[in-house]
């Protein structure tokens, strides 16, 4: 099943969220590979309809300053 998920920026200060979408590696035992980078470097910024889960997918937010 596929989930969209957003994920906003909702914080003022300087720090930055940086969004990683990441598949499973295929055939079992490959490496993961980051499908896509996002960063959230402003207040209110989200991420789009392009960012979603299924059981091959996953997400990693972090921040960075």
């Amino acid at each position: 099943m596929t989930k969209k998920v957003r994920i906003e920026n909702a914080d003022t200060s300087n720090y930055k969220v940086i969004v990683q979408i990441w598949d499973k590696g295929y055939p079992e035992g490959e490496p993961d590979t980051l499908a896509k980078e996002i960063r959230l470097d402003s207040p209110c910024a989200m991420t789009g309809d392009d960012v979603y889960l299924t059981s091959t997918r996953y997400i990693v937010v972090k921040e960075e300053s």
